[in-house]
């Protein structure tokens, strides 16, 4: 599988053709996880919506089109390209952004959004509790954060051989919900569903 210049291969940090192919492939891995996702984090018109690690912004386009404002965070800066490519009315219009960046280190202010949310990109964090920390800085009180764990430390499946592959960190819910606590939220819960091939997924929610 191709790597970049950081050594992380395409399903970890898509670019270029293949990474599109990549991000395109993995929507439809995701699809009943997008769906569970969204029924946890309920979004509605009024909000102003952040995603961390959007890759192709499936989620967004799917589940988003309806909230005041979209947001985007990705490590990748050709996925922010393809993002922006499909989403440039909602930018002319001013109710979409899309940045380059690192989670740990969020580019916008305090209490910007109402919601937020990570799908499959908690596990590839490097620094996860900063991460949260920075998330909980720019939600509103009141705010929610949704993240989903599809590799945990749960499921009963062997992925030592894609830990120092993919430098992943696996988690259970509990430790999940703690850092949730560290990070500043004044609660969360857990919901586990099932999606393609993952038969114990950890969706964790925090409220501000």
């Amino acid at each position: 599988m191709n790597k970049s210049k950081d050594n992380l291969p395409q399903n970890v940090k898509p670019r270029g053709f293949w990474g599109r192919i990549a991000v395109r492939v993995m929507a439809k891995g995701l699809r009943s996880i997008y769906k569970n996702v969204a029924t946890v984090l309920d979004l509605h018109p009024e909000d102003d919506f952040l995603e961390i690690g959007f890759g192709s912004g499936i989620f967004m386009r799917s589940y988003a089109s309806h909230v005041r404002s979209i947001t985007g965070l990705d490590h990748s800066e050709d996925m922010v390209k393809l993002a922006t490519k499909y989403n440039q009315e909602r930018i002319d219009a001013g109710t979409a952004e899309f940045r380059q960046g690192e989670a740990s280190q969020l580019p916008w202010e305090n209490e910007k959004f109402s919601a937020a949310a990570a799908i499959a990109t908690f596990i590839l964090l490097p620094k996860p509790l900063d991460s949260l920390k920075e998330i909980h800085r720019v939600l509103r009180p009141g705010g929610r954060l949704v993240i989903s764990v599809e590799w945990n430390a749960e499921d009963g499946v062997d992925y030592t051989k894609y830990i120092k592959k993919y430098r992943i960190r696996l988690y259970t819910g509990k430790e999940i919900q703690a850092m949730f606590q560290e990070a500043g939220f004044s609660e969360s819960s857990i919901t586990y569903s099932k999606g393609f091939k993952r038969h114990k997924i950890i969706i964790v929610r925090g409220v501000k």
